[in-house]
């Protein structure tokens, strides 16, 4: 509880700052962009704004865009597979590792081709200290 506690605060912090308070925290938070957002269909949304912010990029910068994406979605209170399914139809069959290794987000990024690498990240409970 503590820690997705700081993990909210941390949030807050950096995604409802001015741009001129992200600039002066960091510079690379001059460069990114944090956007919440809701949707009926969340994977079709966040496949359709990384394809259009990717395009755009594509145009002024010769670099490739970077998607973070988080793999886990414990405690859930709706299942993305059928929306999953639906947006890979015609990717071929999808096997149920494929989500489970890069999540729901990671996976529908990966088997839609978008342009962009793609970065999972997954918290563990568990020090390798």
């Amino acid at each position: 509880m503590k820690s997705e506690t700081a993990d909210n605060i941390l949030w807050d912090r950096y995604t409802r700052a001015s741009q001129s308070e992200k600039a002066t925290t960091s510079p690379a938070l001059s460069r990114i962009t944090f956007r919440e957002e809701s949707a009926t269909k969340p994977l079709h949304h966040v496949v359709d704004a990384v394809k259009e912010e990717a395009s755009m990029l594509a145009l002024h910068y010769p670099k490739t865009m970077i998607v973070l994406a988080g793999r886990s979605r414990r405690m859930a209170v709706e299942s993305l597979g059928e929306e999953l399914g639906s947006l890979t139809s015609g990717s071929g069959s999808v096997t149920s590792t494929v989500p489970r290794t890069l999540g729901d987000v990671g996976a529908a990024l990966a088997l839609t081709g978008v342009n962009a690498s793609i970065l999972i990240f997954q918290a563990s409970s568990s020090s390798l200290v």
